[in-house]
């Protein structure tokens, strides 16, 4: 494991992963990374636009290039929110593992992310029958996340305030225990 402090946050879309994030690097003093955008500045182009012009093989691999510059790059303290499907990769999931410091699943029910994903950003996969869709991507990832996941954080019915707190005091507690 690197010596660097990078926490990367992992679960679905609606997760909460680039809120909290943010919110987190401010309270650390960290740097704040989500692979989306830098997929997005890469590519010149919207998520979705990726996904409907270039498809997802494309989209993963811009993905997986983002993910092992920020995490090699060791240069400052990081927070780095994933895109739900980053873990699909074995080269993502060891990437993660190598070198982050804590490695936090923000886990959702279904339900709360049908309610978070409604709103706001573009999410190509949820074309369709969200909550169906959601249910699919957590039965087939969930796998995953505990995979690389140091922290389980259980985000139903919280506040994103809440959340946040809850990760920095799993985060500490893993830091004391170390």
């Amino acid at each position: 494991m690197n010596a660097r402090h990078a926490i990367v946050l992992v679960g679905l879309m609606g997760s909460g992963k680039s809120t909290v994030g943010k919110r987190i690097a401010q309270q650390l003093g960290y740097e704040f990374a989500d692979s989306d955008d830098l997929v997005a500045t890469t590519a010149g182009k919207s998520v979705r636009d990726i996904f409907s012009q270039d498809g997802e093989a494309v989209f993963r691999k811009i993905e997986g290039d983002a993910i092992r510059s920020v995490l090699a790059d060791g240069k400052s303290p990081i927070v780095l929110a994933t895109g739900g499907g980053a873990v699909i990769s074995s080269e993502n999931r060891r990437i993660i593992s190598d070198h982050a410091s804590h490695v936090v699943w923000l886990d959702a029910s279904v339900d709360d992310l049908v309610v978070r994903t409604k709103s706001g950003a573009a999410r190509p996969l949820l074309d369709g029958d969200a909550s169906k869709t959601l249910q699919s991507l957590s039965d087939q990832r969930s796998a995953w996340y505990e995979e690389v996941a140091t922290l389980r954080i259980d985000t139903r019915g919280k506040s994103v305030t809440k959340v946040c707190s809850a990760v920095l005091e799993a985060i500490h507690a893993g830091a004391n225990n170390e």
